[in-house]
């Protein structure tokens, strides 16, 4: 065992790490949905009246039994957990009466003990550097004839489904194409010209003046495409046409203003404050949007509000281009939200575009946990509690979404004939797949944490997610498959997602600078 492993193992035992603990100084219980953890867990199991202590009893995977007493019903398992398996866990808490000594059940458990991170050495080796990573994922991004159709047609390829969400996807095909124009001269006139293509196309079919939308581009877009094929393979499109995803108008918002930085041309820039001009003037009293809204009438669709960074991140970067306070302090606003919505609660709520809206912990991500990580590291490290919230929160997305070793087999997208890549990172409770966008992310958050802590741990499991991509990665197209769970996912590709391919990309141009792999 090298000492990064050693030193992980160390951290996976100890009650210091446990996360969030449910029924503390008023905190809830996150867990409620979980089914896998890495760190030691507590439950909210049922408080008996007139129980005098109750007894925790575990049957690990190996069939040993590890008990323990306690005297309430919400113990964290810290006796018990070094000893456990990893594995499925079946757990029982029973109370004892203090009067008639008789046993009654407080509750019952079943879950995944996760094995702890096992060290670089116990891994296989990169196939590739990660800056060639990063430069084959964007090459095979330019090359592609989706992503050429743009360049050629001026408009979404008809037959790649996922173009059915444009906001997503011709959004993160510009901020790609003018990182490759930088990566690769000779390809940056056509890069750049594709790159306007794309924007110019959603600024075609951004809702116009008569409407309750007026200046927002589409989060669902049926137009020139294949309707057949996008039924057969997004389905939840259609149901959702008349409505607008309001996460997903600042991700255009941002693309718009680095095209007007490339290109000169103010008419992005006016259109990325025609989205600001509209999240300014609809901002809800408690700092964020409903998340859903239609587009016929404007009004929301659900009470779910929205929990993206990205949205900070466009408030930000149009105060910066305008100098207007009023952005400044919605930016403010929202991160006042998002630090009790979110970082308070912990109800790391997924919102995609292709998922039903969930209740409060029944679907969790960790993809906003990743990045207040970020948001903490950039902006708030001079507040020692806020970096330690930042670790905790790291904890968090490891304990529910990294996968060092075996997947569990409980896993209801896991039907145990197709071999599951890891270490990988899965993406959220109703999609618990190991995808390359989410391994990319949370890489990305343990580089953060490096940077500001100087613990080569972190680093060492940045790297380990960052050694999976490049295997992976088709060495030959350059192409990175979105879901890892099919022996030959790099060769045939099912249910890309090009968005994710290019996000991992980038992600690997950071590891290659944190690792001096970049001058």
């Amino acid at each position: 065992m090298d000492r990064y492993a050693a030193q992980a193992l160390k951290e996976y035992n100890s009650e210091e790490n446990i996360i969030r603990q449910g029924g503390i100084n008023g905190q809830p219980f996150w867990n409620v949905f979980a089914s896998q953890f890495m760190f030691i867990p507590a439950f909210s199991f049922s408080k008996i009246p007139g129980a005098k202590t109750y007894i925790y009893t575990a049957t690990d995977s190996e069939g040993k039994t590890h008990s323990f007493t306690a005297e309430g019903p919400c113990a964290p398992l810290t006796p018990i957990w070094a000893a456990l398996a990893p594995g499925l866990v079946e757990l029982k808490v029973e109370a004892i009466h203090k009067r008639s000594e008789k046993v009654f059940s407080a509750g019952a458990r079943s879950f995944y003990k996760m094995a702890p991170f096992p060290g670089r050495e116990a891994l296989p080796p990169r196939a590739c550097s990660y800056r060639e990573c990063a430069r084959k994922a964007f090459g095979y991004v330019f090359n592609d004839p989706t992503t050429q159709y743009w360049l050629t047609h001026g408009k979404p390829k008809p037959d790649y489904y996922h173009n059915v969400y444009p906001s997503k996807t011709a959004s993160s095909i510009i901020t790609a194409m003018l990182a490759y124009g930088k990566i690769e001269p000779a390809h940056k006139a056509a890069a750049l010209k594709l790159a306007a293509n794309a924007a110019d196309y959603l600024l075609s079919i951004t809702y116009g003046a008569d409407s309750a939308l007026a200046g927002l581009p589409p989060t669902y877009s049926f137009a020139g495409l294949d309707k057949a094929i996008v039924d057969a393979n997004a389905p939840a499109a259609d149901g959702r046409k008349h409505t607008v995803m309001m996460i997903y108008p600042a991700s255009v918002g941002n693309a718009y203003l680095q095209l007007e930085k490339a290109l000169g041309d103010e008419k992005y820039g006016k259109a990325a404050l025609r989205i600001a001009e509209y999240y300014r003037n609809n901002v809800l009293p408690n700092g964020s949007w409903y998340l859903q809204i239609s587009e016929k009438t404007g009004k929301k669709e659900a009470d779910n509000c929205c929990g993206s960074f990205g949205i900070l991140k466009f408030l930000h970067n149009i105060y910066e281009k305008t100098n207007d306070e009023s952005y400044r302090q919605l930016e403010r606003n929202y991160f006042a939200y998002l630090s009790k919505a979110r970082l308070e609660n912990y109800n790391w709520e997924g919102q995609f575009e292709d998922s039903v809206l969930s209740s409060n912990y029944s679907n969790l991500t960790h993809i906003d946990a990743d990045h207040m990580i970020d948001y903490i590291v950039h902006n708030l490290t001079d507040d020692p509690q806020m970096l330690k919230q930042a670790k905790e929160l790291m904890r968090f997305v490891e304990d529910q979404f990294v996968v060092w070793g075996d997947f569990p087999e409980w896993n209801s997208y896991y039907d145990g004939q197709e071999r599951w890549y890891s270490p990988a990172v899965l993406e959220q409770y109703a999609w618990y797949v190991p995808i390359d966008g989410s391994t990319a992310i949370v890489l990305n958050a343990f580089l953060n944490l490096y940077s500001v802590t100087g613990d080569r741990l972190y680093l060492e499991k940045a790297c380990a997610l960052g050694d999976s991509i490049t295997r992976m990665q088709n060495p030959e197209s350059g192409v990175i498959p979105t879901h890892w769970v099919t022996t030959d996912c790099s060769t045939v590709l099912k249910n890309f997602w090009i968005n994710c391919h290019i996000g991992t990309a980038f992600h690997m141009l950071t590891l290659a600078e944190a690792t001096g792999e970049i001058a």
